[in-house]
C-alpha cells in the first residue's frame, strides 16, 4: 500500500519572500497550532494511518518554528516517516546533523534554475545557500529531494536543474509546474506555462528520466505526466518504479492531504477548499467529508470525465478550481495531446 502523504505547513513564518510563493508566506499566524496541539495531531495521524503516513513539515520555513526538533522526535517515536521541506537557507551542518539525530529521513529543497535565475526568483545569494544546505543534508546522511518550480522564466533550464540535482546526489527531482496564486498572483501573474509548452516540458522530463535512471524524476501536480508514462509502458519503453508503486495522477484526497498552521485541512497544499479543522473535527471525519469523498472517487466533470486516462490522471483539481470555481471541473491546461476519449 502506498504511503499517504501529509503536507503540514507548521508555520506561515518565512525568512524569504519568493516571488512565486503560493502561500504568500511571511509573518507567523496568531492562531498556529501549539506544541501540545501538534503532539496530539501527530498521535491522531499515527492512529489513523499507522506507519503508512509520510509527514512533510513545511511552511513558510519550518526551521523558524522553535519546536521543530521536538515535533520530529515525537513523530519518530510514533513510527511515522518524516520529511522537511525547507528553502535551505538555515540548513547548516549542525542543523542537518540535529535533524538526522531527531529522526528526520529526508529534506526537500527547491532549486529553481541556475544561480542567476534562482536568485532572481527567491532572492540574492539564495542559490548558493540552498546548495550549501543540500550538501550539509547529504553529509548528515539525510535523503535529498530537489523540488523545482517550473515557469516561463526557467523552463529552458529544466535540464540544467536536473544536472544540479544529480551533482548534489539527490534521490529525486520533483517538478512543480507553477500555478498563479498567493504572492505569485500579484508578482508573477503571467508565468504559467501554456498548454503546448506544458506538454513539451512533460515529454522532456520523460526523455531525461530515460537517460538518467539513477535519479527519480517525477511531478507534483502535473497529473498528465502519468499519461506520458502509461503510453511509454504501452510501447514497451522504460518507466520508473514509482509508476507501479505510487497513487497515480492527481493525489488530492486520494493520496495526500494538507494541514495549515491553524489546523485547517485541505485536500492538497494549493487547493483552498476547506474540509474541516483538526481543532473541531477528527481526521477520520475530515477524510469522510464531501470534499474528500468526491475527490477520492474522481467524480470529475467535462473532458476529464470523458477521458480514458481519468483513473490514472484525473486532471489537476487546483487548476480546475482556480479556472472555474469548481474543483471537480476539467483541467484547463490539459490539451488534445493528452486527451483520449474512453473506448
Amino acid at each position: 500500500m502506498p504511503k499517504f502523504n501529509i503536507n503540514w505547513n507548521i508555520t506561515r513564518e518565512c525568512n524569504l519572500r519568493c516571488k512565486h510563493c503560493y502561500y504568500d508566506a511571511g509573518a507567523q499566524l496568531e492562531d498556529e497550532l501549539s506544541t501540545e496541539e501538534s503532539f496530539a495531531l501527530i498521535d491522531e495521524i499515527a492512529s489513523v494511518f499507522g506507519d503508512k503516513a509520510n509527514i512533510t513539515f513545511g511552511g513558510g520555513e519550518p526551521l523558524l518554528r522553535r519546536d521543530i526538533f521536538d515535533l520530529i522526535s515525537y513523530g519518530k517515536g510514533q513510527g511515522l516517516h518524516l520529511v522537511l521541506a525547507s528553502n535551505g537557507i538555515l540548513l547548516s551542518e549542525e542543523v542537518a546533523a540535529r535533524l538526522k539525530k531527531s529522526g528526520l529521513e529526508e529534506v526537500i529543497i527547491p532549486i529553481d534554475g541556475t544561480q542567476k535565475t534562482h536568485d532572481s526568483i527567491r532572492g540574492e545569494n539564495t542559490f548558493e545557500k540552498a546548495v550549501k544546505g543540500a550538501r550539509a543534508c547529504k553529509e548528515a546522511g539525510l535523503s535529498l529531494v530537489i523540488d523545482p518550480c517550473i515557469m516561463k522564466q526557467n523552463e529552458k533550464e529544466t535540464t540544467k536543474i536536473i544536472d544540479i540535482a544529480v551533482k548534489l546526489g539527490a534521490r529525486q527531482c520533483r517538478f512543480f509546474h507553477y500555478v498563479s496564486m498567493g504572492r505569485g498572483r500579484e508578482v508573477m501573474p503571467d508565468s504559467e506555462l501554456g498548454s503546448v509548452q506544458y506538454a513539451e516540458n512533460l515529454m522532456l522530463l520523460y526523455e531525461e528520466q530515460n537517460k538518467r535512471r539513477e535519479l527519480e524524476i517525477c511531478t507534483t501536480q502535473a497529473s498528465q505526466y502519468w499519461v506520458v508514462l502509461k503510453r511509454k509502458e504501452g510501447e514497451g519503453s522504460f518507466v520508473p518504479d514509482f509508476f507501479y508503486t505510487e497513487i497515480p495522477g492527481c493525489r488530492a484526497a486520494t493520496g495526500m492531504l494538507s494541514i495549515k498552521p491553524n489546523g485547517d485541512v485541505v485536500p492538497c497544499p494549493l487547493l483552498e477548499v476547506k474540509a474541516g479543522n483538526v481543532r473541531e473535527m477528527t481526521l477520520r471525519e475530515i477524510l469522510d467529508s464531501k470534499v474528500f469523498v468526491e475527490l477520492r472517487n474522481r467524480e470529475v466533470k467535462g473532458k476529464c470525465a470523458e477521458c480514458r486516462y481519468k483513473d490514472i490522471c484525473g486532471g489537476c483539481r487546483v487548476r480546475a478550481y482556480l479556472h472555474s470555481g469548481d474543483y471537480m471541473a476539467e483541467d484547463p491546461l490539459c490539451s488534445e495531446f493528452f486527451f483520449e476519449t474512453q473506448v
